[in-house]
């Protein structure tokens, strides 16, 4: 297998980055002779990193397809829709084999994209059932595939109140008051204001993606850091999970499609350490909904959300982690071993 992608990163703190990072460790650990072609970003794990115009068209490239002559595994990071569908296209024409191109996100095409989608033949694997529906109208259902993955369920698990002390001590948080948290953009498409919703008598815990800050969002950092119950950490934590286990609620408030990837693995990675998720319909989630552990936001108005948060928190016997243990990765690999 030739797998190709410009994902790949020492410093995966953002939705699609975390997916092809995680997802290219277990293809080394698990398949022979995967040989790993990086372009634009570049990591360790790689065989080979090259330079690639926006159309993908190169010689080189070219070249080592054709060599391999395998099956080629796309992971692209989100883009323009038609220039995802095009460099689609462009990369079937060098293909001898197989094309299976990784969509973390629903491409909305217009004809020419949808057309470029169907000609090159590719077969396109998604993360939730709403973009598998979208791609089967666009290029029938033989050539989707819908995988439930996205968390690591060993390293994100639930952890004892003596352990979640220490942590809390370690990261220099209140022992008292509850914590609400979010992870991800510092992006306003993201719906993230609403944090600055919620009562003072909660820790609100927001940790920032370390990928750069667009401009015309840095007045909401501004206005966050103006709230004394909120604390962004802008810095990258290998030990992520910690944050979690940490943590007493999950708060996911996006709503407009386009400002993360489909299955939201935030939301799945909160879940795994048995927290209780207050979260929009986005993408995947609506699956949850009447499930243990997951609340969903119906409006945004403060009483509200506050009412809603409290609700959650008293849950008792919360099961949030067993409505998301078929998202393991492990149960997706099983997959792309038999590509």
């Amino acid at each position: 297998m030739l797998l190709l992608t410009n994902c790949l990163s020492k410093k995966h703190d953002e939705g699609c980055l975390k997916v092809a990072n995680s997802l290219v460790k277990r293809l080394i650990a698990s398949i022979e002779n995967v040989f790993i072609v990086s372009y634009e970003r570049d990591c360790e794990i790689s065989n080979e990193h090259i330079k690639l115009n926006k159309l993908l068209i190169s010689k080189k490239l070219f070249r080592l397809i054709k060599r391999k002559n395998d099956t080629v595994l796309y992971i692209p990071f989100p883009a323009r829709e038609w220039a995802t569908a095009l460099r689609v296209f462009i990369l079937s024409l060098m293909c001898k084999k197989k094309l299976v191109v990784v969509l973390t996100m629903l491409c909305r095409c217009n004809f020419i994209g949808r057309l470029l989608f169907k000609m090159s033949g590719a077969t396109i694997v998604t993360f939730s059932e709403n973009t598998k529906a979208v791609y089967e109208n666009m290029v029938g259902s033989k050539r989707v595939q819908y995988l439930k993955t996205g968390v690591d369920t060993k390293l994100f698990l639930p952890v004892s109140e003596e352990r979640r002390a220490e942590l809390r001590e370690k990261y220099a948080f209140s022992a008292d008051k509850q914590i609400i948290l979010h992870v991800g953009h510092m992006k306003s498409g993201r719906n993230i204001a609403e944090l600055m919703k919620f009562n003072m008598n909660y820790q609100v815990i927001l940790v920032e993606s370390t990928l750069t800050v667009d401009e015309q969002d840095e007045w909401l950092k501004e206005e966050l850091q103006k709230c004394e119950n909120i604390r962004i950490i802008d810095e990258y934590l290998p030990d992520i999970e910690e944050i979690y286990q940490l943590s007493d609620l999950y708060f996911f408030p996006v709503v407009e499609k386009g400002n993360c990837i489909d299955v939201p693995l935030s939301c799945l990675e909160a879940a795994a350490c048995n927290k209780p998720v207050l979260t929009t319909r986005y993408g995947e989630m609506a699956t949850f909904e009447g499930k243990s552990g997951f609340w969903f936001i119906d409006r945004f108005d403060k009483d509200y959300l506050n009412q809603l948060a409290a609700l959650a928190l008293e849950e008792k016997d919360i099961a949030s982690r067993e409505q998301v243990l078929a998202y393991d990765w492990r149960y997706a690999i099983s997959y792309f071993e038999g590509i």
